[in-house]
């Protein structure tokens, strides 16, 4: 069954005539009758939400406009959720850039001269420095496969919604 989208009309016949072409009175009360029936929150339209999902009655005897935006309700919702999953990758990928740019920083102060110089008389601190800075090392390892993993995953799922990355 095709699907529209509430975009916050007044009446039931102002939905009808967005769904249907060229309604007369006669076939406008009975889109009306099939679409309350078939989305009875429309008896109570003031308590519909704009952007909820109507169903379209089919009506061999009414022609259906295709859909009031040259688009498929549901292909419309695909192109959102794409967008913002691709959106919510660009901000992952800023994110990683900014930690990886964060822990390069880290490891240059820990292997800086400086701080040698100031652990030379202290050689636990010296290990807990040579540790910290390994870590650090397999921290930026792993977050280069995590992006990698994350991108791919967000490439995937842009593709399955039909979306472009």
């Amino acid at each position: 069954m095709p699907i529209a989208t509430f975009r916050g009309e007044k009446s039931v016949a102002a939905i009808a005539d967005k769904l249907f072409v060229k309604l007369t009175p006669k076939q406008r009360e009975k889109a009306e009758a099939a679409l309350i029936k078939e989305n009875p929150q429309l008896r109570e339209l003031a308590t519909v939400p704009e952007g909820a999902i109507l169903r379209v009655p089919e009506l061999p005897e009414l022609r259906a406009k295709t859909n009031r935006s040259l688009e498929n309700p549901d292909a419309q919702i695909a192109r959102n959720l794409a967008e913002a999953v691709s959106a919510y990758g660009n901000h992952l990928g800023e994110r990683f850039k900014a930690v990886q740019k964060e822990g390069k920083e880290q490891l240059a102060v820990l292997k800086s001269g400086e701080l040698r110089k100031a652990l030379a008389d202290a050689p636990a601190y010296r290990a807990v420095a040579d540790e910290a800075a390994k870590a650090l090392d397999a921290r930026a390892a792993g977050l280069n496969d995590r992006q990698k993993a994350v991108d791919a995953a967000i490439k995937q799922a842009v593709a399955g919604l039909g979306g472009k990355r």
